[in-house]
């Protein structure tokens, strides 16, 4: 432990221990219990961001002289037992250092994907690899991990990617096996109705060949219908275009969530707060997820099918 010795996690209160399972701030270097963390989902000590304070560790423990440690993804200095970079939250343990101090050079090559680090995302890096002050579209890399929440350190690094990159395109596998109901999971609802209402159409040529399918083999109906065989190219057709949109949107979901994303800060950042805390309370509270909506869609979506589909048959 020696840095956190004698230290207390600012959420609960309660002391660290050597078994204790422990995630730093990458702003300002506070220590918490990973659980206590995810639970908040902020630092505890987010009015230090905005005074530039960083993390000091309780009088007592062990001092922190020696040899400092270089980041080897910003460069900046940490003690010798430091486990994460105060800076940019990277991690340093097992790192290895050259004589002179600098990274080794396998770091320093042009990292592959337009910016990515080539080691990958730091463990506990909320911020996909991204320095948090940086910006996007004039958004700071940390406004958007609090608007994110979950996942931040996926979508940040694929937005990093996109910007540096200049290429829309990624993979977001969410989208392409729960189409709308994933936009609608991260608040996207103008373009999850469009989704949905979309494939709602698409789905109907099926849904009649199916029904009609059905009757006819328990015996409700005595033969097809004569327009059976075009219903049935209909539904191929739809199946088809279907398919594209769902790779469609596999492929520019993450581009598109960054666009929400970036919409949605612009508004909040023109009203005015009294403090940071509360700045930062409503971009969770406007971004992050929405579970109860995609329950009470879908039923609305199954209610709608077994009230449209007699009609449509008949």
């Amino acid at each position: 432990m020696n840095k956190y010795s004698n230290a207390i996690c600012p959420v609960c209160g309660k002391p660290f221990s050597e078994n204790d399972d422990i995630v730093i701030c990458p702003d300002c270097g506070a220590p918490h219990h990973r659980e206590c963390y995810r639970r908040l989902g902020h630092c505890a000590l987010i009015e230090n961001h905005k005074l530039g304070k960083n993390w000091e560790p309780p009088a007592g423990s062990k001092s922190e002289s020696g040899t400092p440690v270089k980041c080897p993804r910003c460069g900046a200095e940490n003690p010798e037992d430091g486990i994460f970079c105060s800076s940019c939250g990277a991690r340093l343990a097992g790192q290895a250092q050259t004589g002179n101090g600098n990274p080794p050079p396998f770091q320093q090559r042009p990292p592959f994907g337009g910016g990515i680090p080539p080691y990958g995302i730091p463990y506990g890096d909320s911020y996909g690899g991204a320095n948090p002050d940086e910006e996007m579209d004039g958004i700071k890399v940390r406004d958007l991990s609090q608007f994110i929440g979950n996942n931040s350190a996926y979508f940040l690094s694929n937005f990093l990617r996109i910007k540096r990159s200049g290429r829309p395109i990624s993979f977001n596998f969410s989208a392409l096996f729960f189409g709308w109901q994933y936009f609608l999971y991260r608040k996207m609802y103008g373009l999850s109705f469009l989704i949905f209402a979309v494939t709602t159409l698409l789905n109907i040529p099926s849904a009649i060949c199916l029904y009609e399918d059905l009757a006819v083999s328990s015996g409700l109906m005595t033969g097809y219908s004569t327009s059976f065989e075009s219903m049935l190219l209909a539904a191929q057709i739809c199946s088809i275009i279907s398919t594209v949109l769902s790779m469609a949107l596999c492929l520019f979901c993450n581009w598109l969530y960054y666009r929400h994303c970036i919409r949605k800060i612009q508004k909040i950042q023109n009203k005015v707060f009294v403090s940071q805390q509360e700045y930062s309370a409503t971009l969770a509270k406007k971004g992050r997820t929405n579970l109860f909506a995609i329950g009470f869609l879908m039923m609305v979506y199954v209610v709608f099918c077994m009230i449209l589909m007699p009609h449509l048959i008949i």
